[in-house]
C-alpha cells in the first residue's frame, strides 16, 4: 500500500510515493520552514498569503497509488482499498482528539490524524469486497469506492460525536499535507465487507427537503484556497470575540443567544459577507438549537434586520417610504439567497443556494418552485408558485451551457500530442492503424456534432465493438467522456422501441452506446436506427413543455456486442465502424481529458476533415462484410452457384426466377422460396454481381457449381 503526494510547481506536476509507515512518520513534523503552522496562521480572507502557501503544500491521495501516464495525466497504479472520511469544522484541538479516539475504537480504521488546517480530522477504512477482494480496473474500483462510501459513512456517524461531513465519493479524493504529532494507526485494520449496491445515493444528498439545510460538501478545489474555507477562519475569529463581549451571561439564556445572533450577524455584516452567507453560517453553527424559539427562520429575520439597519447607516439616507414592487422583491429575495442559471442543453433551470459551500446544480422542480414560494411567503411577500415560476422562467435568468463550458475553459492549449490516437491504441485490433485512422475521424465528427459545426448532417457513422464478453468494451465507452460530461451525457440503456425518448435522448446526451446491439433486429437496423443516425437535428416535445420544437441533434453513437455477425442491411454496412477487438481494452490508464479535447478542437479549428468521403465510405463497406448476416436465400445461392468477375470467363445469363428455380431443384423441400422480388432484390446488393435487363426481366450473370 503507497500513498502519493502531489505538487505542482510551475506547471511540472511532481508525484512521490509513500510506504503508509512511512508516510505517518513523515506527518509528525512541519518541514520546509513551518510552512503548515503558517498556513493555519496566516490563511484568511484578510490575509492573501494563505493563498500562496495553499498552493505550495502538496496534495496526498490515500485511496489509491498514482502514476504518471505517457500522455501526462495522473492515472491509477493500484487502489489501495481505503475509504477517506473527513469531518470539519472542529473548533478546538480537544474536539478534534475526541474525533480522532472515536474513530480508533473501530476496528476497520487504519489511521486517524488532524488534517492541514488544523480543523478537520481525516479517518482512512479499510474495505474489500464481500469475497475480500479488491477491484482491479479503475471503473469498477470507482463504483465500489462510491458504494463504500456511503456504507462506511453511515457506520461512522454512530460512532463519531460529530457526523462525517458529506462529499462527493471519489478514488482521486485528496487532501493537504497533513500536520499532527501523534496520528493513531492500526495496520492490522480488519476490512469492513461492502456488499454490492445499485443505489449508492445517500439520503443526506437531497437538498429539496429545505434549500438551506447543511449542504453536500464537495472536494476543495485544487487551484487555490476555496472561499468556504476562507469564510470558515473568518467565523472563528468574529464567534470568539463576539463571545468575549458577551460576558458572563448564561449561554442557555434567550438574551445570549439572541445578543449572540445579533452581535454575529453585525460584526460579519463589517466583514463584508453577504447576507446569505452569514444565515447560513450562523444556524449551521449554532450549538443550542434546541431552546424554545431558536430556529432558522428566528435567525434569518435578525440577520436580515441587522443587515437592512446596517446598510441604512452605513448610506446615511433616511428609509424610503415608497413601496418597492412585489415582483421586484421576488426578485431581490431570489437572487439574494439562490443563484440560477438556465441550462440550454437539458432545457431547464438548475439552482444552488447562494453561499460559499459548493454544492451541486439541481433541477428547479415542481416541488422545489414550491419550496421557494413558502420561503418567500414566510419572509412576508405575498407571493403564488405563479409569480416564482414566471421569474425562473423568463430571460432574467443567465444561460448556461455545459458543452461549451467545458470545451473552452476546461481545455488548455493543444500540446501537440496525438492523444485521439493513444486512446485508440489502448483497443487492440487486428488493424490498429486502420481503426485509429477512422476512430480519429469519428471522435472529431463527435466534438463536431456537440459544436455544431455542420446542421446539415448528422454524425452518421457508429464504432461497433465486438468480442467476447469481459474485455472492457463498455468501460471503454464510458471514458470517452470526462467526468463533467459523462455525468449527465452518457446513457448505454436507451430503448429504441419507441420514438420519442430517442429524439429527446439525441438532443440532450452526448454519446449514446448502443449496449448489446445483437438485441436491435434486422427490421429495426433498417428503419429506425438507419434514419436516425443521419438526422442534423430532431423534434420533441420537452417534459412539461405545450409543443414540438426542432431542436438540433447532439448526440453521437457508439456500440458493443458480443457476436461477429450482427449488421444486416442488404444495401452494405457503410454507417458502422465494425472492429474485432483481439484482446482486453486497457481502461486503467486515465485519458488527458483537457488534452483529448484541445486536440480535437484545435484539429477541427485548422479545417481537418471529420467526415467519410466516398472511397473511405467504400471501404467501410467492404470491411464490415465479415460481420454481416447472411440470409438464408444468400446462403443457398452462394452454394449453387458463383459470380463470375466478368462475361469473359464460363458463366450464363439468368432470370431471377430460373435461378430461384434451380437451387430449389438441388436444395429441395429444405429450401424456402423466397418471392422473386425479395431474390432479386437480394442479387442485386451482391458485390461483383453483372446484371441486366431484358425482355423476360432483370438477369444476373452467374455459373452454376457441379
Amino acid at each position: 500500500m503507497k500513498f502519493t503526494t502531489v505538487k505542482t510547481e510551475k506547471k511540472c506536476t511532481r508525484l512521490k510515493g509513500w510506504e503508509a509507515e512511512a508516510f505517518f512518520q513523515r506527518i509528525r513534523t512541519d518541514a520546509n520552514h513551518s510552512l503548515i503552522t503558517n498556513f493555519r496562521q496566516e490563511a484568511s480572507v484578510e490575509q492573501p498569503e494563505g493563498f500562496r502557501r495553499y498552493n505550495e503544500i502538496p496534495h496526498v491521495y490515500a485511496a489509491v497509488e498514482l502514476h504518471k501516464q505517457a500522455n501526462g495525466a495522473l492515472g491509477i497504479a493500484a487502489f489501495n482499498g481505503l475509504v477517506v472520511l473527513e469531518v470539519r469544522q472542529l473548533m478546538s484541538q480537544t474536539l478534534c482528539a475526541e474525533v480522532k479516539d472515536a474513530a480508533m475504537t473501530m476496528p476497520s480504521t487504519l489511521a486517524a490524524f488532524t488534517g492541514a488546517t488544523g480543523t478537520e480530522v481525516i479517518i482512512l477504512v479499510s474495505v474489500a469486497r464481500a469475497d475480500g477482494t479488491l477491484p482491479y480496473s479503475e471503473p469498477e474500483a470507482e463504483g465500489f469506492y462510491t458504494n463504500a462510501y456511503h456504507s462506511v459513512a453511515h457506520i461512522y456517524d454512530a460512532v463519531l460525536p460529530i457526523k462525517i461531513t458529506r462529499m462527493t465519493p471519489s478514488l482521486r479524493h485528496d487532501f493537504l499535507l497533513p500536520l499532527d504529532k501523534m496520528p493513531l494507526t492500526n495496520f492490522d485494520a480488519v476490512p469492513i465487507r461492502i456488499t454490492p449496491s445499485k443505489d449508492v445515493t445517500s439520503d443526506e444528498d437531497d437538498a429539496d427537503a429545505h434549500l438551506l439545510a447543511t449542504p453536500v460538501q464537495m472536494n476543495v478545489v485544487e487551484e487555490g484556497m476555496t472561499a468556504y474555507e476562507n469564510y470558515e477562519r473568518v467565523y472563528g475569529d468574529v464567534a470568539e470575540q463576539v463571545i468575549e463581549r458577551m460576558g458572563d451571561l448564561r449561554h442557555d439564556s434567550n438574551e445570549w443567544y439572541k445578543g449572540y445572533v445579533t452581535g454575529m450577524a453585525s460584526a460579519l455584516f463589517g466583514k463584508g459577507w453577504p447576507e446569505e452567507e452569514t444565515i447560513c453560517h450562523l444556524w449551521k453553527k449554532l450549538t443550542f438549537k434546541d431552546v424554545p424559539g431558536l430556529t432558522e427562520d428566528f435567525v434569518r429575520t435578525i440577520v436580515e434586520a441587522v443587515y437592512k439597519e446596517e446598510t441604512a447607516a452605513r448610506r446615511q439616507q433616511p428609509k424610503r417610504n415608497k413601496k418597492e414592487p412585489l415582483m421586484q422583491q421576488v426578485i431581490r429575495r431570489m437572487e439574494k439567497r439562490y443563484v440560477l442559471r438556465h441550462n440550454t442543453v437539458m432545457g431547464y433551470t438548475e439552482y444552488r443556494a447562494n453561499h460559499s459551500w459548493p454544492t451541486p446544480w439541481r433541477p428547479v422542480t415542481d416541488k422545489v418552485i414550491n419550496t421557494f414560494s413558502t420561503d418567500l411567503q414566510l419572509a412576508g411577500l405575498d407571493v403564488w408558485d405563479r409569480d416564482v415560476k414566471r421569474y425562473v422562467h423568463s430571460t432574467r435568468i443567465r444561460n448556461f451551457n455545459p458543452i461549451t463550458d467545458f470545451l473552452f475553459s476546461k481545455c488548455s492549449e493543444w500540446d501537440g500530442r496525438d492523444h485521439i490516437g493513444q486512446l485508440a491504441a489502448t483497443v487492440p485490433t487486428e488493424n490498429p492503424a486502420q481503426w485509429a485512422e477512422w476512430f480519429h475521424k469519428w471522435f472529431l465528427a463527435m466534438v463536431a456534432q456537440w459544436m455544431g459545426r455542420d446542421r446539415r448532417y448528422g454524425n452518421s457513422i457508429v464504432p461497433l465493438l465486438i468480442s467476447r464478453q469481459g474485455m472492457h468494451k463498455s468501460a471503454f465507452c464510458r471514458s470517452l467522456l470526462p467526468p463533467e460530461l459523462r455525468s449527465w451525457g452518457y446513457t448505454d440503456n436507451l430503448s429504441l422501441s419507441e420514438e420519442r425518448p430517442v429524439h429527446l435522448a439525441m438532443s440532450q446526451m452526448l454519446l449514446i452506446n448502443l449496449d448489446e446491439f445483437n438485441r436491435i433486429s434486422p427490421a429495426k437496423q433498417q428503419g429506425f436506427l438507419k434514419n436516425i443516425l443521419q438526422l442534423p437535428s430532431v423534434k420533441v416535445k420537452r417534459p412539461y413543455a405545450s409543443h414540438t420544437e426542432e431542436v438540433p441533434r447532439l448526440a453521437s453513437f457508439i456500440g458493443t456486442t458480443n457476436m461477429p455477425d450482427v449488421l444486416t442491411d442488404p444495401t452494405g454496412s457503410r454507417r458502422f465502424i465494425g472492429v474485432q477487438v483481439t484482446g482486453c481494452i486497457d481502461v486503467n490508464q486515465t485519458p488527458n481529458y483537457p488534452q483529448l479535447y484541445a486536440q480535437a478542437l484545435a484539429e477541427l479549428n485548422a479545417g481537418t476533415r471529420y467526415w467519410f468521403d466516398d472511397k473511405e465510405t467504400e471501404a467501410l463497406i467492404q470491411h464490415n462484410r465479415q460481420f454481416e448476416q447472411m440470409d438464408s436465400s444468400e446462403q443457398f445461392f452462394r452454394q449453387y452457384f458463383r459470380i463470375p468477375p466478368s462475361e469473359k470467363e464460363d458463366g450464363t445469363w439468368m432470370t431471377t426466377t430460373a435461378i430461384l428455380q434451380y437451387i430449389k431443384q438441388q436444395a429441395g423441400a429444405t429450401f424456402k422460396v423466397p418471392t422473386p422480388k425479395s431474390f432479386g432484390h437480394t442479387l442485386r446488393n451482391l458485390p461483383g454481381i453483372l446484371f441486366r435487363r431484358g425482355r423476360e426481366g432483370s438477369q444476373f450473370y452467374v455459373a452454376a457449381i457441379n
